[in-house]
């Protein structure tokens, strides 16, 4: 790419107080000097910390920083949704959580793929996982690629980079707002034609703030959604092939 890309970023926060001052200051110094134009997109999902507080002192630390505030949790699909209804304005769409486990440096490697592809999502070399999340992930990467016949390895990283144009072929409004949403976002691209490309990424261990990916709140309304979605995707291929 001759010209400097313009970027729309956004990250879900939530208990992030800690990650939230180190994460802001690497993306704010890394798209001023990557990009032509950028915005920053922190959507603060209902967290019982100081995240919210933290994010507005950033936002006013930082220009093109602004702040989505959920009153209350809204799950993790729900925080994603926010972000991409939101960071709107440029042409490209970045996203990482706002736990800091990834390092946004590597958007220099992912941004010339988009030449040729139409996303580009992370693939952990590593997973900086607890031994039971580690085998919660990895069964449900398993799962989603049997039910869906995914070729993707790594179903829900947490970095990934999107043109705008396959961003707006699908209704982001209606995928899940359970955290089946990068699995669903996948599939829809795919059934609008989009080319993806997984670029290998580094997982750092979370340093600050509790986890909450494998809490049974999380996970029943992530089992029911994927089940939905299967069933209604099969049943539509039916209706296609009839």
């Amino acid at each position: 790419m001759n010209k400097k890309p313009q970027v729309s970023f956004f990250c879900p926060a939530y208990n992030d107080e800690k990650n939230l001052p180190i994460l802001i200051p690497k993306t704010f110094a890394l798209l001023k000097d990557l990009c032509s134009a950028f915005e920053i997109v922190i959507v603060v999902d209902g967290s019982p910390d100081n995240t919210g507080y933290v994010a507005d002192t950033l936002a006013k630390q930082y220009p093109n920083v602004k702040v989505v505030h959920h009153k209350t949790n809204q799950g993790y699909g729900g925080a994603l949704k926010s972000g991409f209804l939101n960071a709107k304005k440029y042409r490209y769409i970045f996203y990482t959580d706002g736990d800091n486990q990834y390092d946004v440096n590597v958007l220099k490697k992912m941004l010339p793929y988009l030449k040729n592809y139409d996303a580009i999502v992370g693939k952990r070399t590593n997973r900086a996982l607890k031994f039971r999340r580690r085998i919660q992930t990895s069964f449900y990467n398993w799962l989603i690629r049997f039910l869906f016949h995914l070729d993707n390895q790594d179903i829900n990283c947490a970095i990934r980079l999107f043109k705008r144009s396959a961003i707006n072929r699908i209704d982001i409004a209606n995928i899940s707002a359970s955290a089946f949403f990068p699995a669903q976002l996948l599939l829809a691209l795919y059934k609008n034609g989009a080319k993806i490309k997984e670029a290998n990424v580094k997982h750092y261990p979370r340093r600050f703030g509790k986890e909450s990916g494998g809490k049974i709140n999380v996970i029943i309304p992530t089992i029911l959604d994927m089940f939905n979605y299967y069933f209604a995707f099969h049943s539509s291929r039916a209706l296609d092939k009839d």
